[in-house]
């Protein structure tokens, strides 16, 4: 995943499942309108997992 996703200021939704993910970077936390993420089958390890959750504490996410 790209560090250019986190300019993309007005994304609400993403979907990014079945993609073989490993990690999301940290850049994705300036994404302050996401309000879904779905990442579900994919290789995020628990770490990342909780990474995420805390990068996008106000975006429901589905792992």
């Amino acid at each position: 995943m790209p560090n250019e996703i986190s300019k993309l200021k007005n994304l609400e939704k993403l979907y990014l499942y079945g993609n073989k993910i490993t990690f999301l970077p940290n850049s994705i936390k300036n994404l302050k309108n996401l309000k879904i993420l779905e990442i579900w089958n994919n290789k995020l390890s628990f770490s990342e997992k909780e990474k995420i959750k805390k990068l996008l504490p106000k975006t429901k996410i589905t792992f």
